[in-house]
């Protein structure tokens, strides 16, 4: 094992100064790293001798009490500063504190090769570590090199790649949605990958446990991040199939978190425009603010739309929820479709106001049904996941409030009739709830149920039959969107439709028939419970 003593006698750390922490010289040390940034901190491990020229810390140099203190608690190694360039000498409360803490801070000789000491320190643990050194002094070269060169995740994934032999994915979310670099997975699996771990949620560590190994559907992966937040995320990740990720690999990873960050930070406006459109969405709800006022605010932030859609998305286990993801997808959502998206301070409800894609009904259609598999795709990772949705609109979007009251209405009565997990719209609510008035239930009872009663009576096989004709009612009579929707073929769709209606002694299905059966099987679970 290599001390700090042992390494400062080297010949290319002749002209060193020990500035502090003299006492605490026996201290092994393991491996080197440098710190260029003032979070690289967070990246630092146990027994790592960390180097720097000062730059993170040049306009602040009070800010050097604080790396002190947080490099003791990471158990580093100790300090060396090339006091040349940035620095010209530590104050005094800095070397103070270091002595304090008996942490070795050692001013390092101007001429010293940061990759030169990385990898005489790595040949010293014998002939295995020697053979990475070499690898392990390139990467630090290379990325040294290119911290401020890196203008894209492409660049950054070339480089990665070229010293990562297994499979491996990068992934960057920021202003324009999740960007994915990889090779040796396919799209769809590295999608999924990045979903699952761009924010950590899904291990339930901290981004700052680099590199990080996790199983993620039954995916052996190596991963490095950087914190998921209003300003987006990214990750590198290494698919341990066959082999594990050698230490080089590692190494790789653990220093592509810095340049993911600045990539991210690039985009400095997301924050702004996120903040802006959930304070923009906020104030449009206040139904204290007057409509001209909305106006002038929609007419400043927003492109013209004919109209807007609210949808309210309540969640009813966020307790097991992934929450970060989902509000990624809906993030990526809003950007795609110019949308609006405000989040309760909880996570137990969204609302998102959606601009109508031009005049035609089944483009808004298309956008709504999008939304709702956003929901529907988290089903994928959180099994029994519960909510409601509740859809307004369209309307002018000055009408938020008002909007958003219309959707709470159809996502909460539609969850009262049809359970979780669905998209309840306001208009095809409106009949229903007139009828559900208690009173209204109370007389309509005797004669719905006397409608009902011939399937009623038997029992699991009237229950599918009624299932069969309640979807093809609530599709528009579709036979095909029925069949799909209960996976059956369209002529056995066709079949119980048929049997229905022989059961129920009708000669066909009139329009007043058709209304009846509709507002009766709706209304069913009122209709069948007393408290109803």
């Amino acid at each position: 094992m290599l001390s700090l003593r042992e390494m400062l006698d080297w010949k290319i750390l002749s002209g060193h100064t020990i500035i502090a922490g003299a006492g605490s010289l026996s201290v092994d040390v393991r491996s080197v790293t440098v710190i260029d940034a003032p979070d690289a901190v967070n990246w630092v491990k146990p027994h790592e001798f960390v180097v720097t020229s000062t730059y993170p810390v040049q306009q602040s140099p009070d800010a050097l009490v604080v790396l002190i203190e947080q490099l003791a608690a990471r158990n580093a190694a100790g300090l060396g500063v090339k006091l040349t360039r940035y620095l010209r000498e530590l104050p005094d409360n800095a070397c103070g504190r270091a002595e304090e803490l008996g942490f070795p801070i050692i001013s390092l000789p101007g001429p010293l090769a940061w990759s030169d000491l990385i990898g005489k320190v790595f040949a010293h643990g014998g002939r295995q570590q020697g053979r990475e050194a070499a690898h392990l002094s390139a990467i630090y070269r290379a990325f040294s090199q290119h911290r401020t060169g890196i203008g894209s995740l492409r660049d950054l994934f070339e480089l990665v790649a070229g010293f990562v032999n297994l499979p491996v994915v990068l992934a960057l979310e920021n202003e324009a949605g999740l960007q994915l670099e990889s090779r040796g997975v396919t799209a769809a699996e590295a999608e999924t990958l990045a979903e699952a771990l761009i924010d950590g949620a899904a291990t339930g560590a901290q981004p700052d446990d680099i590199p990080l190994r996790v199983t993620v559907g039954g995916t052996k992966v190596a991963v490095a991040r950087s914190g998921m937040g209003a300003n987006g995320g990214g990750m590198a990740a290494v698919i341990e199939r066959d082999q594990s990720a050698s230490e080089p690999d590692l190494e790789c990873l653990r220093l592509s978190v810095d340049l993911l960050q600045a990539l991210v930070d690039v985009n400095a406006g997301m924050r702004a425009n996120l903040a802006s459109n959930a304070k923009l969405l906020g104030d449009l709800l206040d139904p204290l603010l007057s409509r001209e006022a909305k106006n002038v605010l929609i007419a400043k932030a927003l492109p013209p739309a004919n109209a807007w859609h609210t949808v309210v998305a309540r969640i009813f286990d966020a307790d097991t929820l992934d929450g970060a993801l989902l509000t990624l997808r809906l993030r990526q959502f809003s950007r795609r479709h110019k949308a609006l998206l405000r989040e309760e301070e909880d996570g137990s409800e969204y609302v998102v106001a959606v601009p109508a894609p031009g005049l035609d009904p089944r483009a808004s259609e298309a956008v709504l049904r999008e939304l709702h598999q956003v929901f529907e795709r988290q089903l994928e990772y959180t099994p029994g996941f519960l909510y409601g949705l509740g859809q307004s609109g369209p309307a002018a979007l000055s009408e938020a409030a008002t909007l958003r009251h219309e959707a709470n209405q159809a996502m909460t009565f539609g969850v009262r009739l049809n359970g979780f997990n669905r998209m309840s719209r306001h208009e095809d609510m409106l009949l229903l709830r007139l009828l559900a008035h208690p009173s209204v239930i109370e007389e309509s009872r005797p004669g719905f149920l006397r409608l009902l009663e011939p399937l009623l009576v038997m029992g699991e096989q009237g229950t599918t039959l009624m299932e069969t004709l309640k979807v093809w009612l609530r599709e528009d009579e579709s036979m095909p969107r029925a069949a799909e929707l209960l996976g059956l073929h369209v002529n056995t769709v066709r079949q119980r439709l048929e049997r229905c209606r022989t059961i129920l002694g009708l000669t066909d299905f009139r329009t007043d028939t058709r209304l009846r059966l509709y507002a009766a099987l709706q209304l069913l679970p009122l209709l069948t419970n007393a408290e109803g």
